[in-house]
């Protein structure tokens, strides 16, 4: 993923549905990560005590991406 830029939020949910999401996504040749508020881009088996997590893209994925997901 290129860090030099902002990464844009595909999908919201628990940690369990993003790591689904995030596999579903670097299948289809999009490199993506799972962020939450209280541990950054780290994931963990602990998340799923922290909240909603997103799943974040390049922008350059974001409607590649987002269309993967409706064919779910």
């Amino acid at each position: 993923m290129n860090e030099k830029q902002d990464l844009v939020c595909v999908f919201k949910g628990q940690a369990f549905e993003a790591e689904v999401v995030r596999s579903r996504l670097e299948a289809d040749g999009i490199p993506a990560m799972i962020m939450n508020n209280s541990m950054s881009a780290i994931f963990s088996t602990y998340t799923a005590m922290a909240g909603p997590v997103g799943v974040l893209v390049n922008p350059e994925d974001k409607d590649r991406a987002e269309q993967l997901l409706q064919e779910q």
